[in-house]
């Protein structure tokens, strides 16, 4: 562990340990955050255009149904 003479002495940094291992937890949760934020927004986006679809798909079906009952009427 380079210059240090226990693990005891590698965990607490020479006495910057609070300063030390706080940077490398929020550069975990940064990290943590840097990945997980861009699959909610993937999933989010996936979700939109799934509704979009159903949408266009319940437009095209109520546009058809009105020209078919606007053929069957002029008969």
């Amino acid at each position: 562990m380079g210059s240090f003479d226990s693990f005891s002495d590698f965990l607490s940094m020479g006495g910057y340990a609070e300063y030390v291992w706080s940077a490398y937890a929020f550069f975990a949760l940064v990290l943590v955050f840097n990945i997980w934020q861009p699959m909610l927004a993937r999933k989010k986006y996936f979700k939109q255009q799934l509704k979009r679809e159903q949408v266009q798909a319940e437009r095209a079906q109520a546009q058809q149904n009105n020209e078919e009952y606007g053929n069957g009427s002029a008969t």
